[in-house]
């Protein structure tokens, strides 16, 4: 069985964070990474975004990513989780990964008894047609980066300012649904992805 090293962060700087990331894949770990954080205050511009650059003189900065999609925003108050997984040691295909991420979260929610649906044409998890959850991932040297964003209780005006993602869709905080203990939601999350890499 594969071992998977759980690190959480804090509140970290992005660009540092992704640094560490390719760090870690150079070295070519043995075992799955997965790290919980949040961010610094940054707008993230995906390699598909073809209207707004590089910026990292603004406040907050726009940084250049090599993840799928357009622009996003992070913030204290947004769960972050970033997978570092070895693609030859998944116990399913790796075309898969991003679709067992979203159901694996989708799993945590509905043990709140919390209504939401995947959505597939803008990958992620909406309330009430409202997005919670944001997912972007990039394989390199057969391991997988970047991962998954959930909306805890986060400055939804800074995220509106822009079109997450690159669609027309207002995004939502978890907290405006159901109480949750953070720590205890964080631990209900990271059993059920090692339960999604160990089946």
């Amino acid at each position: 069985m594969t071992k998977i090293q759980f690190k959480e962060l804090g509140v970290v700087d992005y660009s540092k964070t992704y640094d560490a990331m390719m760090q870690l894949i150079e070295s070519q770990p043995d075992f799955h990474s997965i790290w919980l954080l949040e961010h610094f205050p940054v707008f993230t511009i995906g390699i598909s975004e073809k209207e707004i650059t590089e910026d990292t003189l603004k406040t907050p900065p726009y940084i250049k990513t090599d993840r799928g999609g357009k622009t996003t925003f992070h913030a204290p108050g947004q769960l972050v989780i970033y997978f570092i997984l070895n693609m030859k040691k998944l116990p399913f295909p790796p075309t898969e990964l991003t679709k067992k991420i979203l159901e694996t979260a989708s799993l945590v929610l509905a043990s709140y008894d919390l209504k939401h649906n995947i959505s597939a044409r803008d990958p992620g998890i909406f309330i009430n047609n409202q997005k919670v959850a944001s997912i972007g991932m990039r394989i390199k040297k057969n391991y997988s980066y970047h991962g998954l964003s959930i909306n805890l209780k986060t400055d939804l005006d800074m995220f509106n300012s822009i079109k997450p993602c690159g669609l027309d869709v207002e995004t939502c905080n978890l907290i405006d649904y159901i109480n949750i203990n953070v720590d205890t939601f964080k631990k209900e999350l990271l059993n059920n992805f090692r339960q999604m890499l160990t089946r």
